[in-house]
């Protein structure tokens, strides 16, 4: 009985002693709500002193500016890093499941016939540009397979997928995700106010750009929060739905990766059973879905009068897809908070030039193709999304 108790509380919380991520977590709640504050507090000072009708500081933005500088100013006691993995990993997961209730089943179908095929493109270009990059750079092929996955398909989760099947060395590893790290922090900073205000994109077009043109889903998921919050439209939705098309996708890529090194190195790796395709699933996709679902056949139900479960009026039903909708929406400043904690600058600094140039490379050829597509595809986009 302790083992299954032992195996449940690991699963749920990445630990058999869920006491222990207090410290972390209450460190990301408190940083979480600083920046709630300091955003309003911001937002009335710009818009006061320079007549604007929108505040240019978002909560999401500063979330994780205030996470980074806690983490590389603050000497932070090892008692807190349990707790801030588990804020970037499981309440990342568990927000997005929650974002299931803000969209129908239609309405994914919608954005993923159209993200699915600007999704594949992209997900091509970026492996296949990191792939020559590398080459071009010297660098060595389990390097270069790695940055491949984490531009390619979902950042870091892909990396860290990848790195077993490869053999990759602990410090490749390190390199990768430092590098993935690095610029999809930049983007995902810079991306919501060059959109606006360079590209002039509409909502649409917006959300399937940063769903493709960044890398790891906390990022995706703050990029596309703080656009939200910085010019009142509801972009995240579409950006976190491509997101998770990409995440997929790993379950296909991964092993094409892996594959691909085993035949160019001559090494035994490469074969995968349905176990391991199913290891690679990101499951949280499942819950997002069946939230989707439960929003549909809820609306369905209650339009016509009817009941569902537990409400007996449409307003009831609003009441409580509000309630969740808001749960998402802390539940993900929470967890980008602790991405901010999670950037040591000074892992940072040992990283060599080569694979920056690999990485800063791959991601201006992603963001480009994803800008090309997204304009090739605007009346499909439009009557889609």
């Amino acid at each position: 009985m302790k083992s299954i108790t032992g195996k449940v509380r690991n699963t749920l919380f990445g630990t058999t002693q869920p006491v222990s991520l207090l410290p972390g977590i209450a460190l990301g709640v408190a940083i979480m709500l600083t920046a709630q504050w300091a955003s309003i507090y911001l937002g009335e000072f710009f818009k006061s002193q320079f007549q604007m009708n929108r505040s240019p500081v978002s909560m999401f933005l500063l979330a994780i500016i205030f996470g980074m500088v806690v983490r590389n100013i603050i000497p932070l006691p090892p008692i807190f890093e349990k707790g801030i993995q588990f804020c970037v990993k499981k309440l990342l997961r568990l927000g997005i499941i929650f974002l299931g209730i803000r969209l129908s089943i239609m309405a994914i179908a919608r954005i993923g016939i159209i993200a699915f095929l600007v999704t594949s493109c992209c997900v091509i270009c970026g492996i296949l540009a990191s792939y020559y990059l590398s080459k071009a750079a010297g660098v060595n092929s389990r390097l270069g397979t790695l940055i491949a996955s984490g531009t390619g398909i979902c950042g870091v989760s892909a990396i860290v997928a990848l790195s077993p099947c490869i053999d990759a060395r602990e410090e490749e590893t390190a390199y990768a995700i430092s590098t993935i790290t690095i610029f999809g922090l930049l983007v995902t900073l810079v991306y919501p106010y060059i959109i606006e205000t360079v590209f002039h994109l509409a909502p649409g077009q917006a959300g399937l750009f940063l769903g493709t043109a960044i890398h790891d889903t906390s990022q995706v998921t703050g990029a596309a929060y703080i656009y939200d919050q910085l010019w009142g439209l509801e972009v995240s939705q579409v950006a976190i739905t491509t997101k998770l098309i990409r995440n997929v996708m790993m379950v296909a890529v991964i092993p094409i990766l892996a594959m691909v090194y085993a035949k160019e190195n001559n090494t035994q790796k490469g074969a995968f059973s349905a176990a391991g395709l199913w290891h690679f699933f990101p499951k949280f996709v499942l819950g997002f879905l069946a939230f989707a679902l439960f929003r549909s056949l809820g609306d369905y139900l209650l339009t016509g009068k009817s009941h569902f479960l537990f409400w007996d009026s449409a307003q009831s039903w609003g009441e409580f897809c509000l309630t969740i909708k808001t749960a998402a929406k802390y539940l993900l400043a929470i967890a980008i908070t602790g991405a901010g904690l999670c950037t040591r600058f000074s892992k940072l600094k040992k990283l060599s030039y080569k694979p920056l140039i690999i990485g800063f490379g791959a991601a201006l050829i992603v963001g480009a193709v994803s800008y090309i597509l997204i304009h090739l595809l605007a009346g499909p986009i439009s009557k889609l999304i």
